[in-house]
């Protein structure tokens, strides 16, 4: 019984010493996975950065085309309204009141502007 005994130790013995291993093991995997985690979590932050940055440099650069867009729409307004006092100075009886830029003229005439031309 003595020596029935001794085995169940040993083999308890040889258990724990397996668990011990195996926890060591996993243990030193989840200190990786920890080291992954840090490193993703960096990562991840960084491309936050270069996101916002990115989405900055988007909304910059609408703002200037937008302001392009409204210069350029200011300078044709103003050549268009140079454009009507001229014909008006050439052809003093013409009526340019009504005209616009979606409009022309034609044979001395204030027509709508084809946009299909």
């Amino acid at each position: 019984m003595i020596e029935a005994y001794d085995e169940v130790q040993k083999d308890l013995g040889s258990r724990c010493c397996e668990q011990a291993e195996a926890m060591d093991l996993l243990q030193e995997d989840r200190d990786k996975l920890q080291v992954e985690v840090s490193r993703l979590r960096v990562e991840k932050e960084a491309l936050e950065k270069q996101v916002a940055s990115g989405d900055a440099v988007v909304e910059e650069l609408e703002k200037e085309k937008k302001a392009l867009v409204d210069d350029m729409a200011g300078t044709f307004e103003e050549g268009f309204q140079e454009a009507l006092a001229q014909a008006a100075c050439v052809n003093p009886g013409i009526n340019v009141s009504s005209c616009d830029s979606t409009h022309h003229i034609v044979d001395g005439k204030v027509v709508p502007l084809d946009l299909d031309d």
